[in-house]
């Protein structure tokens, strides 16, 4: 796939994480049986999918990530690290900071505290078939962390459902953008945060210019958080990401 790279977010401080990523950046947490860095299984899974030119986008700790991956050779990638501009934040600023390093070529954007195996030859077939300017991944069956009430009209408890799937298709944050989203975020002004899902899908679906990728057995997992790194089953994340 020499016509696509892969646009990484690396730069968030991880505060949900805390107090473990005042010390480390969040993509560094080491995670599976051999316990290497989240980023590890990431980037291992683009190059799994020939997709070996990812830029990074950096900011705390980015020190940490970089002496790390180095340029990327030892992965058999190349890595490029685009810091953001200092005072400004937000998704689409940091990509807009990027441009010159991804020129014409589609992206695929990544938040790098999320694990999936999804198929991404597949996923960007599909942005290519159906000829739109982005697609996201989408995921079905997906199950409410918490345990609900059901209860009357009068408020009577009837019965309780333990983690119940909602009949919700679910935005992973995962997603391919065709370049003309520069377009769109040369638009604002260069003092202002812009962000992705705010300030540009919105554009696009008015366009009528998103699809959704929505695969039947797609596995995938935040752990941007305390609670969700410390449930995480080591064997069967290094069992998914290795097929």
């Amino acid at each position: 796939m020499t016509d696509t790279v892969g646009i990484l977010f690396c730069g968030g401080e991880g505060t949900r994480m805390r107090p473990l990523t005042y010390y480390m950046q969040k993509v560094m947490m080491p995670i599976g049986e051999d316990q290497v860095p989240i980023l590890e299984y990431v980037l291992k899974h683009f190059r799994k999918h020939d997709i070996k030119d990812i830029i990074l986008l950096v900011n705390y700790k980015k020190e940490q990530i970089q002496g790390y991956f180095g340029d990327g050779e030892k992965l058999g990638m190349n890595l490029i690290y685009v810091p953001d501009k200092p005072g400004l934040m937000g998704t689409g600023t940091a990509l807009l900071n990027a441009q010159e390093y991804i020129g014409e070529r589609k992206m695929i954007i990544y938040y790098s505290d999320i694990i999936t195996n999804v198929n991404f030859s597949e996923m960007v077939n599909y942005h290519i078939n159906h000829g739109k300017w982005a697609t996201i991944l989408a995921s079905k069956g997906w199950k409410i962390r918490v345990g609900t009430a059901e209860v009357d009209t009068s408020n009577k408890v009837k019965k309780f459902v333990e983690k119940p799937q909602i009949p919700l298709l679910v935005n992973t944050g995962i997603s391919i953008l065709d370049p003309i989203v520069f377009n769109y975020l040369n638009e604002f002004d260069s003092s202002t945060s812009i962000d992705l899902s705010k300030d540009i899908f919105p554009k696009f679906v008015e366009n009528e210019q998103m699809y959704a990728y929505i695969p039947d057995d797609v596995y995938w997992e935040d752990i941007g958080s305390i609670e969700r790194y410390e449930k995480l089953d080591s064997k069967f994340i290094t069992e998914v990401m290795r097929k």
